[in-house]
């Protein structure tokens, strides 16, 4: 099918999705960040190595309050990406899916060969990339991209990609607004990247009902396959703590549908775990 053919796929609005986020940005002054400084810095570069772009991901949902344990436990075994000093990193990440949210509902169903869609914005570079994940059968991650301008993007070449991505045409809406702030390491002895993502933040675009999550914290481990010895896993592990399927995107929506909406397509029943352990992570002090 032509790229005109699909040109209303998916329309693209930088700006409107700034201000927005904007209004979500939060600040990781709530925890001592010192700790950061002590890691071995690797540039954007050395790290472009690792991208990881087919994958086996492993996440975990842990307590704010054992972070500086953890980043003492890696300090030995990771190096840490640092552009001009810094650290830690602002990202705002716009979410899209079909009207009637079939992205969501295939992963609340189980479904493998499923598919998320959005607009990431690396707010302190200001790059931008449309990104399109797919989990496979053999519940593998690929990831693919193309960078795009973060005021005037092309919406010829957005809907090009994502149509020939997808293999269909259904327009796609505004569906999630999700700000954090990223720290990444590199593991020093094999191709593994974990993420540490803070301060999570999330906006429904269909009711406007926000949800900001600083007391917990998730980290995510991406390997090329498993098991690679990981001095993350093993001390996450060792305290007690076991991965989840932690999806930014439907815990995002499940956390900021209104019950009273006549919006009422959000099935909650896969993700009930995960957000009980959220409430008891949140009243913990």
């Amino acid at each position: 099918m032509s790229v005109n053919n699909n040109r209303e796929m998916l329309i693209l609005n930088p700006k409107e999705y700034e201000e927005i986020h904007l209004k979500l940005v939060r600040k990781s002054f709530n925890i001592d960040l010192s700790i950061l400084k002590r890691f071995k810095p690797h540039t954007l570069i050395e790290q472009n190595t690792a991208s990881l772009m087919d994958r086996v991901d492993s996440k975990f949902l842990l307590p704010i309050h054992i972070f500086e344990p953890l980043m003492n436990a890696l300090l030995k075994d990771y190096s840490i990406l640092d552009v001009n000093g810094r650290n830690i990193f602002n990202y705002q990440t716009t979410y899209f899916d079909t009207a009637d949210r079939q992205f969501y509902l295939d992963h609340h169903n189980g479904k493998l060969n499923r598919y998320k869609v959005r607009f990431r914005r690396y707010v302190d570079s200001d790059m931008g990339y449309i990104e399109i994940k797919f989990k496979n059968n053999k519940k593998r991650t690929i990831k693919e991209r193309i960078p795009m301008n973060c005021v005037t993007p092309d919406q010829e070449e957005i809907n090009d990609f994502v149509h020939k991505k997808l293999g269909y045409s259904t327009p796609l809406e505004t569906a999630l607004y999700v700000n954090y702030q990223r720290i990444t390491l590199l593991n020093k002895h094999n191709p593994e990247r974990i993420t540490i993502d803070l301060n999570l933040s999330f906006e429904s675009a269909k009711e406007s009902i926000k949800s900001v999550q600083e007391k917990i914290f998730i980290v995510e481990i991406k390997q090329e396959k498993k098991p690679y010895p990981s001095s993350c896993r093993e001390y996450i592990k060792m305290n007690g703590y076991k991965s989840t399927d932690f999806s930014k995107y439907c815990i995002g929506c499940a956390l900021t549908k209104n019950v009273n909406s006549n919006f009422d397509l959000l099935k909650k029943n896969r993700f009930k775990l995960i957000l009980n352990k959220l409430d008891s992570l949140n009243t913990q002090h």
